[in-house]
């Protein structure tokens, strides 16, 4: 009696975990001659983006999208490395464009255009051959001048 109700509080746990409400990634695209990135889902999203770097990477997370798939990357070409879509945790799918070492691009001016609450296309810049480090500073001298 004791391992049937521990039995059904563990799968009861197990479907209260699963969002009710999660979409799901339908589609997604990059066409690299435009610097585009193309995604539709299944209900509705408000995408997010950030930069990181070492190597640097454009990331966009659409939160209460899921991704029930083992992690997708696609080689690109030119100043883009690859592209990899996955889960990144259990509410939110990842899409992270890489560019190709020594090169950077302006977060400001990645844009999010929704044709609706489930389709969506990213702008993104052209990026620039830079420095994809933080400045470092110089250790002051403690000797009088």
């Amino acid at each position: 009696m004791k391992f049937q109700f521990v039995l059904v509080s563990v799968f009861s746990f197990c479907l209260a975990a699963i969002p009710a409400d999660a979409g799901q990634l339908a589609s997604w695209k990059f066409d690299a001659s435009r610097n585009r990135l193309d995604f539709k889902t299944d209900a509705g999203v408000q995408p997010k983006s950030v930069m990181l770097f070492n190597p640097t990477r454009l990331v966009v997370d659409l939160p209460g999208i899921s991704f029930p798939k083992p992690t997708v990357t696609q080689r690109l070409s030119g100043n883009f490395r690859s592209l990899r879509v996955g889960q990144f945790d259990s509410n939110t799918t990842r899409i992270v464009l890489e560019l190709q070492p020594g090169y950077t691009l302006n977060p400001k001016r990645v844009q999010f255009t929704g044709e609706n609450p489930i389709d969506w296309y990213v702008t993104i810049p052209v990026p620039e051959r830079g420095s994809t480090t933080l400045p470092t500073l110089s250790p002051r001298s403690s000797l009088p001048r």
